[in-house]
């Protein structure tokens, strides 16, 4: 084969001038490395001389070659023609054996002879059925992985939507399959894992109904094999929404198919029987599960619920022999153990190590509990609680020494609570002869013991002991500033709280007792700041509330102590302490209407207050309502039947509201029972005048001037401060013969009223008057 451009071999044999293979003068019939043996021909081939390789191009054979054997010519080409055969084994290959003719490159591709643009892409086919069907499954797969990873970031809502698009597309998945007629490729894998998924996020999103039906759809198709098991899902479901019959029910039928090498899950099923057994009461059953665990799959959570059920049954003798079980079953790191360091610091943390010290934190936890429910129940008869003492006991045959102690404290609680206060001391002093740490908790207990029966000597002498032995003990630092406190030295209490703040930044106690001491101290602006702290940590404590709305108080702030209060009010409806502060806020803030609003709340819910009872009679007898205040007063004379004000008030509002027979009988009433009271005869006097009564007028002026030789004759006492007196009422008639200077029931505290505004005289009366003086913010009630 020979063409013009592409002859990949033209050129081979040009300028092979000197001969066969470049021997000059060689004779081509003639091959001096060949020996032309027909016979060795025909049986292997070309022999080779002296073991050389063969040639690899054609030579020509010696005459006496077989029939079959193409000639070769002088020039090496076929027939004799004088043309090159052109090598092949490299044509495959994109080869040639020279350079194309006309040029002087090596161009096997014949890259140069290519002109214009390359050709366009080819597009791609359509898919085909089975294709469509794998990007579809792709997808189902990838929301399935979406679903899974956002669930796992608690995005549960965002799990659900990615569930339900997977369950779609997967539907749409077997449909296409089948209608493709590649029913027996539908993946029962994909299925089952897309199911479950939506039910599970259907379960986490609280959607149970929907959860149910998506379960009961999976357990129902023989086609999983593996469903049964789901109807633990359906029983979890049941037993959050309280259903335990239906739990248990589920939990049983999971049961029956699981099969008998799956123990760890059976007995996990069978604990969850346990537990919906008891919250329906019936404790008897839940033991009898729980029992069955413990005898095969041990562990602390099933040990402290049976302790817990026959406790509930009252057997004490099983709930010991279920506690000594539950002891003998050890944490996975001893003591020992989990207080060892880890070596290689920070670089040496251990994964492992930190979650079997979580697991043993968990035994640890469960073994207390149970112990302080066992200690108290175990005997009682004897009254000096034996069964801690035996619980102790125990605890320390099975090397849970730290528990012990432990219990050793709750011993010590346990006397406290009953005020057996020796009994507890003797308790707490046991633990100077062990470690550091117990001994310091056992000295702030003592400090507090100490400081409650009033013995501040023994109270601060163990708190300093705790602070030695624990120098970050905030507690016993709160126990030494108590002390403090009550020496008096409120620098020293402040500076021991503010340590106690820097060892422990929200000790509530230490920040509650700073509080009060910059009030005490008069700081009333750091003692805001830390009740305002105070609050952020405890925002419902109603005694935080109650001290930020006193300090705004204390500093003149009444919109902001109003504020505090009312949300005091909030939490506490009906508090009479509450309403009356209320009221009293509101007096300062010049707002009468809710100050008698609040004191009117205050009275009904408290009706004995005597501060609320005489600001709301002085209130009405400034309002001039007297048979308003005449109530207020007669029950204030009843609650203190000893203080003579209250009926000379109830006397003179008599008086102002012209009912002069029940004034004056209220007056001899008031004489019988106080006949030496000036007041009472003064009025007397005044009384029987007016209404011509001249025989009583001489013997109450007698009387009155022998009772006023005897009060002239004792010592002089301080006037009662905010008392009113009448002298300078203004009069119209020449005053009369004893008239009354200042009556003893005006002594009484008397709301403020703005600008200090006089009350209103009447013309008849000159010489008692009621309001004529100025009242002042000097004449509020002390609350």
């Amino acid at each position: 084969m020979k063409s013009g451009d592409d002859d990949l071999y033209g050129g081979y044999n040009d300028g092979d001038e000197g001969g066969l293979y470049g021997v000059p003068g060689a004779d081509p019939n003639t091959n001096p490395f060949m020996q032309s043996d027909p016979g060795a021909i025909g049986k292997s081939g070309m022999m080779m001389s002296g073991g050389a390789p063969p040639m690899t191009s054609s030579l020509r054979p010696a005459s006496g070659m077989r029939t079959g054997m193409v000639p070769m010519t002088a020039s090496g080409g076929p027939g004799g023609d004088g043309q090159a055969r052109p090598m092949t084994a490299v044509k495959a290959a994109g080869y040639s054996s020279g350079p194309p003719k006309g040029t002087g490159k090596f161009d096997p591709f014949n890259q140069n002879t290519m002109s214009g643009p390359a050709p366009p892409l080819q597009k791609r086919s359509e898919a085909t059925s089975e294709e469509a069907c794998k990007e579809l499954e792709r997808q189902v797969n990838e929301l399935l992985e979406e679903s899974t990873i956002l669930h796992s970031q608690g995005e549960f809502a965002g799990a659900l939507e990615r569930a339900k698009d997977a369950g779609k597309r997967e539907r749409a998945l077997c449909k296409q399959r089948e209608q493709s007629q590649l029913a027996d490729q539908i993946n029962i894998d994909l299925t089952y894992s897309v199911c479950f998924n939506l039910a599970h996020q259907y379960h986490q999103n609280k959607l149970y109904t929907e959860a149910l039906n998506t379960y009961t759809s999976i357990v129902k198709n023989k086609q999983f094999s593996s469903s049964g098991r789901l109807r633990v899902n359906m029983g979890n479901i049941y037993f959050e929404q309280k259903k335990y019959p239906n739990a248990i029910k589920m939990y049983r039928m999971a049961l029956d198919q699981i099969p008998n090498t799956a123990r760890e899950v059976r007995f996990k099923i069978m604990k969850n029987i346990g537990h919906a057994f008891v919250h329906l009461g019936q404790y008897q059953d839940a033991m009898q599960s729980y029992e069955t665990v413990m005898e095969n799959a041990p562990d602390a959570a099933t040990g402290f619920n049976l302790v817990v059920c026959f406790h509930a049954l009252g057997d004490k003798d099983k709930m010991k022999k279920s506690f000594v079980r539950l002891l003998s079953i050890q944490p996975p790191l001893d003591e020992q153990e989990e207080d060892a360091p880890v070596d290689g610091g920070d670089a040496g943390y251990d994964s492992l190590r930190d979650e079997l010290r979580k697991r043993s934190n968990e035994v640890n936890h469960l073994v207390l509990t149970a112990a302080k429910l066992v200690a108290p129940g175990v005997d009682k008869t004897s009254g000096k609680l034996t069964g801690y003492d035996w619980v102790v006991e125990q605890m320390n045959a099975q090397s849970y020494t730290a528990l012990a102690n432990e219990m050793e404290m709750a011993k010590a609680i346990q006397y406290l609570s009953g005020k057996e206060f020796d009994q507890a001391i003797e308790v707490l002093k046991g633990f100077e002869r062990k470690e550091q740490h117990l001994k310091a908790r056992a000295s702030t207990n003592l400090s507090f013991l100490y400081f409650l029966e009033g013995d501040l000597n023994n109270a601060e002498k163990y708190a300093e002991m705790g602070v030695q032995n624990d120098r970050y003990n905030a507690r016993a630092l709160v126990n030494r500033a108590n002390c403090m406190f009550e020496r008096g030295d409120l620098e020293g209490a402040k500076m021991a709280c503010l340590e106690a703040i820097g060892v422990e930044a929200d000790c509530v106690e230490a920040i509650y007792n700073l509080g009060l001491v910059n009030k005490r101290l008069g700081h009333m602006e750091d003692s805001l700041v830390a009740f305002k702290k105070l609050h952020t940590i405890l925002p419902e404590s109603l005694e935080v509330i109650y001290q930020i709305g006193n300090v705004f108080d204390h500093l003149g702030n009444y919109k902001q102590a109003i504020k505090w209060f009312e949300l005091l009010h909030s939490h506490v409806m009906h508090d009479p302490g509450v309403l009356a502060r209320l009221g009293a806020i509101h007096s300062k803030f010049e707002d009468e209407a809710k100050a008698l609003h609040y004191y009117s709340e205050s009275h009904r819910v408290y009706p004995v207050n005597m501060d609320v009872i005489s600001w709301l009679g002085a209130f009405h007898v400034k309002s001039e309502l007297y048979e308003k205040a005449m109530p207020f007063f007669d029950l204030a004379s009843k609650i203190q039947p000893q203080e003579v004000k209250w009926q000379l008030m109830v006397a003179s509002c008599y008086r102002r509201i012209g009912a002069y027979p029940l004034a004056l009988s209220k007056y001899k009433e008031i004489h019988r029972s106080h006949p030496e009271n000036v007041e009472c005869l003064r009025y007397l006097v005044h009384i029987c005048t007016d209404l011509g009564r001249k025989e009583e007028v001489h013997d109450y002026v007698v009387k009155l001037r022998k009772a006023e030789r005897s009060a002239a004759q004792e010592p002089v006492t301080r006037a009662p401060a905010g008392s009113l007196s009448e002298d300078h009422a203004p009069t119209r008639h020449a005053p009369r013969q004893a008239a009354p200077q200042e009556s003893e029931e005006d002594r009484f505290h008397a709301p403020a009223r703005p600008q200090g505004r006089a009350l209103p005289t009447k013309k008849n009366n000159d010489d008692d008057e009621w309001g004529n003086g100025m009242l002042g913010d000097d004449l509020l009630p002390g609350m």
